[in-house]
């Protein structure tokens, strides 16, 4: 990987020394064991800085307020007359299911509750004039918002002196605190396993007094192994107008424990329709899959929705990547590849996405027919910086920010809106940052100064 021109963060003085002290006394070692004696299951499988990405606290604001318009512009577009909401959305396989088939725009109550992850890129220096830039906007099932909770945590315990200097958001909390909203009884939908992430989500949603069950429908037909104890496998009904679950458990909220595709929706199709109809409310509305479609690149690309649902089309506009539907950009796509990025529009963690020679090879294989389903976006150069794994050597690395908001929407206005915290994904194998393709965990952190 060719990183030299990407612009580099680097520790302040303090906290390089600070870096250099802890890393003496066997920091590496110090934070294995931390994780191993939690005894949490798999925390030692993918690999973790030992040190925090840390962030200016100036910038956490640039970051909020970014945050907030794009969760305005996402959740004003799910409120439009379904008219123009399938005028403006382009047709696409999960956009027809959710609409024609589960019909989640006809059975809307007023209301979205949930959680987003901003994938984004820092570029240059992180300060005010320089807000970050979006790459793409997660909505249900996404990794590392408990993670990065219990790795800071575990971070600030074993350096106090650390946190005498930063301060991190505890998005775990965020989440079981926006989980509440909805009431105390949260049903998590799993398929036949969860990992250590959930059992810190469980935990701290206890702590805030939220009690989430995580649950396997039977209409999954999914086998459940004694290693997931936590798991209880349930058949999943509609009766008096809300989800019941096994013979008596009526939960005040349901949550999907994992992304979607297609085959996902259409796996358990009746159960879901019984989900969207009924008055039991979701923490993470199969609606907001309509906003999850990369398709959301584009709108947010064009300055006349900017204006319609944020009152200007300068609204974002250093923000947003550039990005328009594949046909009829094919030309402009071969002649400039190397500064193009291309994604299908109902792609996840990544596998839909290509950079480089694999773009031209990719191009070539779409039929004229299936262009409309993919999305090119303006390729942007993330910051690197510098990390030390559990699992491997110092190295530098490209990086992004994953940030967390929760929301609560209704009356055309947030009742609640809170950026919940943050995580970074970083590698130096591939110009996708994905942990599952051999990148790793960094946390976030900002300066109290």
């Amino acid at each position: 990987m060719n990183i030299r021109s990407h612009y580099q963060e680097h520790l302040s003085p303090y906290f390089q020394n600070l870096y250099n002290k802890h890393v003496k006394n066997d920091l590496k070692t110090n934070l294995w064991n931390a994780f191993v004696d939690s005894n949490l299951s798999g925390i030692n499988e993918d690999d973790c800085t030992i040190f925090p990405r840390i962030l200016p606290g100036s910038y956490l604001p640039v970051i909020e307020k970014v945050s907030r318009e794009l969760s305005l512009f996402s959740l004003r577009f799910l409120s439009l007359p379904e008219k123009e909401i399938r005028a403006i959305l382009p047709e696409g396989p999960i956009r027809d299911f959710l609409i024609d088939d589960l019909q989640v725009l006809k059975y809307r109550n007023g209301r979205i509750t949930g959680s987003f992850r901003f994938d984004m890129a820092i570029v240059g220096e992180p300060e005010k004039e320089n807000p970050p830039k979006l790459l793409e906007l997660n909505e249900i099932g996404f990794d590392g918002l408990a993670r990065s909770s219990f790795i800071q945590k575990t971070m600030l315990e074993i350096m106090p002196e650390l946190g005498r200097h930063v301060f991190a958001l505890d998005t775990a909390k965020a989440e079981a605190q926006n989980m509440r909203r909805l009431g105390k009884k949260i049903a998590r939908f799993q398929y036949d396993s969860y990992n250590w992430e959930e059992e810190v989500l469980i935990q701290k949603s206890k702590d805030e007094g939220v009690d989430v069950r995580m649950i396997s429908p039977k209409q999954f037909r999914a086998q459940p192994g004694k290693e997931e104890p936590l798991l209880l496998k349930e058949n999943v009904t509609l009766s008096k107008g809300r989800i019941k679950i096994g013979s008596d458990y009526y939960p005040d909220g349901l949550q999907m424990g994992f992304s979607y595709e297609l085959s996902d929706y259409k796996m358990a199709a009746q159960m879901y329709r019984d989900i969207v109809r009924s008055k039991t409310p979701m923490y993470g509305s199969f609606l907001t899959g309509l906003v999850a479609s990369k398709i959301i690149l584009v709108l947010f690309s064009d300055p006349s929705l900017r204006r319609k649902l944020l009152g200007t089309a300068d609204a974002l506009k250093d923000v947003i990547l550039p990005a328009a539907v594949l046909k009829g950009q094919e030309e402009e796509v071969k002649n400039h590849y190397q500064d193009k990025v291309i994604k299908h529009i109902d792609g996840m963690g990544g596998e839909m996405v290509f950079m480089d020679q694999d773009l031209l090879r990719t191009l070539k294989k779409i039929p004229p027919s299936e262009r409309t389903h993919w999305v090119v976006q303006k390729r942007t150069k993330l910051n690197t910086i510098l990390v030390n794994g559990i699992l491997s050597k110092p190295r530098r690395v490209i990086s992004d920010l994953g940030v967390f908001v929760q929301y609560d929407w209704s009356k055309d206005k947030f009742q609640h809106f809170g950026v919940g915290g943050f995580i970074t994904r970083a590698t130096n194998r591939s110009f996708k940052v994905n942990v599952s393709g051999g990148g790793i965990q960094v946390p976030v952190m900002f300066t109290k100064k």
